[in-house]
C-alpha cells in the first residue's frame, strides 16, 4: 500500500493525521523498557514468594515463640535483587521483649530462614535477609 493511499485511509478515522498514526505502539517502546518492567516483575515475584515462605517457616516451622509472636508485614527487594529487607512486627509480646532481642533471635535462625527461601525460589543465589522489627509504638529498628 502506497504511503499516499494510506494517509487517506487514515484520514477516513480521524480529523488529522500525525507522525504517529499506523505506527505499532509496540515498536515505539524501547528494549530497555522492557527489560526494566520485567526485572521490576520479577522483583515483585520473588518478594511474594518471600513473604509466603517466611510466614509460613516464622510462624510454624520456628520453634521459638517469640519468632512465632511475629506478624510479617512486608518484603522489599534491593534495586539489585541481592538483598531483600523483611519488615515484621511484634503483636501479642510487644511491650514485653525488645527489639534487640527479637533481631537476635532472628540471627540466631538466620540460616535456617535463608535456607528455606532458597528451596522454595528459583535462583541461583539465595538473597541476603536483612530485618526491620516494628513495634506498636510504630518504632523501628534494624
Amino acid at each position: 500500500m502506497s504511503s499516499r493511499r494510506r494517509s487517506r485511509d487514515l484520514r477516513r478515522f480521524c480529523a488529522r493525521v500525525d507522525s504517529e498514526d499506523g505506527v505499532d505502539p509496540r515498536d515505539t517502546v524501547s528494549r530497555h523498557d522492557r527489560s526494566r518492567r520485567k526485572q521490576k516483575r520479577k522483583a515483585q515475584q520473588l518478594c511474594k514468594q518471600a513473604y509466603q515462605t517466611l510466614a509460613i517457616t516464622l510462624s510454624g516451622q520456628c520453634g521459638d515463640p517469640i519468632l512465632q509472636d511475629l506478624s510479617l508485614i512486608g518484603v522489599e527487594a534491593t534495586p539489585d535483587g541481592s538483598d531483600l529487607i523483611v519488615a515484621v512486627q511484634l503483636t501479642t509480646l510487644d511491650g514485653q521483649v525488645t527489639v534487640s532481642e527479637v533481631l537476635e533471635r532472628l540471627a540466631r535462625v538466620h540460616g535456617f530462614l535463608r535456607s528455606e527461601l532458597a528451596a522454595a525460589i528459583t535462583r541461583k543465589r539465595a538473597p541476603e535477609l536483612s530485618w526491620r522489627v516494628l513495634t506498636s509504638k510504630g518504632t523501628c529498628r534494624e
